[in-house]
């Protein structure tokens, strides 16, 4: 196997109160995928930003290629080979992708400041050609790009630095599930190429299809480091959570009732696709389709963010929704996809996001009553089970499933009727989302009607009374709870005429 690259023993990284990290220890060899895994809040993060340069460790040693090194800043670790792509992207959109790759680069630019176009061009697309991008041309702007795309250009970004250790930060997490395999593909050249990667995901799916070795953290301490082919999805979920989950999807106690609730009938997703179809008193109804396919826009046209044409019919009463407060009177309620900018505000306590809503029904004129402030915010933390010291917290400080769970719960205070959620469990670690799942299936068994949007294949089957697979802004086929496998459902979002396999 040779000798590993990367070598961290015992870190340790300790903040006012708080001991995120415990001794930990991490070894990383040439053209090794070795995977990171825990929960939130587990030390994963923190782990990596000592090693991009982040933060600096309170205790321990990083080798790289057999010397000590000290991180500085990002910039430093770069420069010494060690690079992170993060989950959301970090280009400048109207920029090239060659500008992108050599940013702020001193060997781009030649006498009197004039850049050497066409160094930066030539370098810029062998290093995209070396990872798979042969199809991008990159003297295009960032934002004419796709998001597998953007992701190659973040990741010749980093080879840009010779980068010997490459951080990948939940790199499926913008992608869609069709440009997963591509991804794939990427690191696999990398692979190929003597690069070390450390891929940090939540998706144990990627992590038994790319990953040759995976090290759990929990509370901050190393649980072990094994290869991939000596673990099975139960035993890493174990390590993580510190107990087995035997049942990640619950088993519906109770069938939903018989009652229509919502109808959608002709919906304009686009200038020629209309959609139509009901949602029943106590059901978990998934949509599942590829991006393009029209999933968010039906979300956005129930509460109110967008426009168009067909009829919107709750309780057998056309509603008229031209907007997120119109939709909100009609009794319905959004979880949006990105928590971070659309569902909280950082800043804010627990109980300050739990109370947006539903503010004019907390103050008396102008004046919130604290009291029922109080009460409401205690109802929901208890209810959804959201860790933390107290309701003063500011949520900036939760992790991602106890964020994801405030930004349920603000909408759950409001008292709706109907309930979307779009990627409700989206960076979310595997032991929040068997509890946001149980939530979801207590909610729906309470008379809660529930539209799930999601792109996670098991999810929308594990959760869901019916399917409705959409193409292109239509609806294809439906599936019954227990019809549908992850390959069908990708072959009907691919190719809706699909019959009996074939196309």
């Amino acid at each position: 196997m040779g000798h590993p690259v990367l070598t961290m023993e015992g870190i340790s990284k300790e903040f006012p109160g708080v001991k995120a990290l415990s001794d930990v220890d991490f070894e990383l060899y040439p053209g090794e995928v070795h995977a990171l895994m825990g929960e939130n809040g587990a030390g994963k993060s923190t782990l990596m930003k000592i090693l991009s340069g982040v933060y600096s460790a309170s205790r321990g040693t990083i080798r790289l290629k057999g010397e000590d090194v000290t991180f500085n800043n990002p910039l430093d670790a770069q420069r010494q080979g060690v690079s992170i792509i993060h989950q959301e992207f970090n280009l400048f959109a109207n920029l090239s992708a060659a500008e992108n790759i050599f940013i702020d680069r001193p060997e781009m630019v030649g006498k009197a400041g004039r850049i050497k176009w066409s160094k930066m061009f030539d370098e810029a697309q062998r290093l995209v050609d070396s990872i798979g991008g042969g199809e991008i041309d990159v003297r295009q702007e960032v934002r004419h790009l796709g998001v597998h795309s953007q992701q190659v250009i973040e990741i010749a970004k980093a080879l840009s630095f010779q980068a010997d250790v490459l951080i990948m930060d939940e790199p499926s997490a913008a992608l869609p599930e069709n440009e997963v395999k591509k991804m794939f593909e990427v690191v696999n050249r990398l692979r190929s190429q003597g690069v070390a990667i450390v891929y940090v995901s939540h998706r144990m799916k990627e992590i038994f299809e790319i990953a040759d070795k995976v090290t759990v953290l929990r509370d901050g301490s190393r649980i072990d480091t094994r290869r991939i082919d000596e673990v099975t999805e139960q035993s890493l979920i174990q390590m993580m959570v510190g107990k087995e989950v035997k049942q990640l999807y619950p088993v519906r106690e109770q069938k939903h009732g018989e009652e229509v609730v919502l109808q959608v009938k002709h919906m304009s997703l686009d200038s020629t696709h209309r959609v139509s179809f009901e949602l029943r008193k106590g059901e978990i109804l998934g949509l599942f389709g590829i991006p393009g396919s029209g999933t968010h826009t039906v979300a956005e046209r129930l509460f109110g963010l967008k426009r168009g044409s067909g009829e919107i019919i709750i309780n057998g009463t056309v509603a008229r929704i031209n907007s997120p407060s119109e939709a909100k009177a009609k009794k319905i309620a959004y979880v949006p996809p990105d928590r971070h900018r659309q569902g909280i505000i950082k800043p804010m306590s627990i109980r300050q996001n739990l109370s947006l809503p539903t503010l004019p029904q907390l103050s008396n004129g102008i004046v919130m009553d604290r009291a029922r402030t109080e009460q409401m915010s205690g109802e929901y933390m208890e209810k959804l089970r959201i860790k933390a010291p107290s309701d003063q917290q500011s949520v900036d400080f939760l992790s991602g499933g106890n964020q994801q769970k405030v930004v349920i719960g603000k909408w759950l205070a409001a008292n709706p009727e109907i309930l979307i959620l779009e990627e409700p469990t989206r960076g979310v670690d595997v032991g929040a989302k068997a509890e946001i799942y149980n939530i979801i299936h207590q909610l729906a068994g309470e008379g809660l009607s529930i539209l799930l949007i999601t792109s996670e294949l098991p999810e929308v089957i594990g959760l869901s009374d019916r399917i409705l697979v959409l193409h292109k802004g239509e609806v294809v086929h439906e599936f019954q709870h227990g019809e549908a496998d992850q390959e069908q459902l990708l072959q009907r979002a691919s190719h809706p005429r699909i019959e009996g396999g074939a196309v």
